[in-house]
């Protein structure tokens, strides 16, 4: 069969996106003549809209008739809604957009597959076996054996096992070529024209440290004071700057303050909301270390070859950190019985990330940081 249009589906978060970013190009060798499309959220679009491996990348809410008039305004809106979702799918299937859906996600929540059972695809290749993140039943008509033609069963495996490990086992799944994770390592496409708000900042031979502190829910950030005291240990000769989403505003000003309130003299650059995503990658490879929560960030350094330490709870151990050389990359959490909540912590604090001591951070900052000067 002759195909033609082919939609990776990606509907998940910043971080997800970038740890599949490797795969793209053995989907690419997979079907060299394709058209592949890859959709993802539309904050997402900036980070992958450059990879050369694909042909267009578009933000999921085009994909159907409804997204696009989701962000909209008129009368009578939601009165609409489901007359405009099943004259779509009838469309859909007289004029298929896409001959195959490629949907790489281990466990997605209903609303990821309502968008794939509206397209109607030919073909559609997913995952099934693992319910993490599923919050409430599925309708027969989403589950795996009515929507996808061919899936990859997982129910035998390790749920907290790596993401890059399933990611690995997928791509098998569908005929590529990979032998292992380092087939797959995390990828991001730059072009000359970011901004780079790093350029010239270093002088007398100070490193540079990256702070990353927000994440996508309070509980999973470390104590603002911590990074004051943190600062204090390092001592004065350092650079800071804090980067972030405009969401995290408040925590990088706290922090911030945390900072100067315990280092007088120190240097802070704080990036917090300036930043597209590629940029933000252009910043943080100019950092001589990376301190994260688990999130976006943390991938992004690692995956651009700069020394992190993340401060990471037990939601998911395992699932998405650590992973890289642990030589370079150090992952600090209490160790606790309650790993694997799948953040439904049930603490009156998130002690995994709380019990992170600033002594704990400032060890693994001083361990990192004397490697780098030997990388020189």
């Amino acid at each position: 069969m002759s195909v033609s249009r082919i939609l990776i589906l990606r509907p998940d978060n910043i971080g997800d996106v970038l740890l599949f970013s490797g795969a793209l190009r053995h989907i690419r060798n997979l079907y060299p003549d394709a058209y592949l499309t890859l959709a993802v959220q539309i904050h997402v679009v900036n980070l992958m809209e450059l990879c050369p491996y694909i042909d267009a990348c578009i933000p999921i809410g085009k994909l159907t008739w409804w997204g696009k008039l989701e962000h909209t305004r008129f009368p009578f809106k939601y009165r609409l809604e489901k007359p405009i979702r099943s004259l779509n799918k009838l469309l859909n299937v007289i004029a298929r957009p896409y001959d195959i859906i490629i949907f790489p996600i281990k466990s997605p929540p209903v609303y990821h597959l309502e968008v794939i059972y509206c397209l109607k695809a030919k073909q559609t290749f997913g995952i099934a076996g693992c319910s993490l993140a599923s919050k409430k039943e599925c309708p027969s008509k989403l589950k795996p054996d009515a929507l996808f033609n061919r899936c990859l069963d997982v129910s035998k495996l390790d749920p907290w096992r790596h993401e890059l490990l399933t990611t690995l086992d997928f791509l098998r799944f569908l005929g590529c070529r990979v032998t292992t994770v380092d087939d797959i390592k995390p990828q991001f496409w730059l072009s000359d024209s970011e901004k780079n708000y790093l350029k010239g900042i270093q002088s007398n031979g100070r490193k540079i440290i990256g702070l990353f502190p927000g994440a996508s829910f309070d509980g999973r950030c470390w104590e603002p004071c911590n990074y004051g005291k943190l600062a204090r240990l390092l001592g004065e000769r350092l650079i800071y700057v804090i980067f972030g989403s405009s969401a995290n505003k408040d925590l990088s000003g706290q922090v911030e303050l945390s900072i100067r309130e315990h280092c007088e003299d120190v240097e802070i650059l704080n990036l917090t909301g300036q930043t597209t995503l590629r940029e933000l990658i252009m910043a943080i490879q100019y950092c001589d270390l990376f301190i994260s929560m688990e999130t976006s960030g943390l991938h992004m350094a690692i995956a651009a070859s700069v020394p992190a330490i993340g401060i990471v709870g037990g939601g998911h151990f395992g699932r998405f950190v650590p992973w890289g050389d642990p030589e370079k990359y150090i992952f600090l959490t209490k160790e606790m019985e309650c790993f694997h909540c799948n953040w439904a912590c049930t603490k009156d604090d998130v002690e995994c990330i709380k019990g992170v001591s600033h002594h704990e951070v400032a060890t693994a900052a001083k361990k990192l940081l004397k490697l780098d000067e030997k990388w020189q």
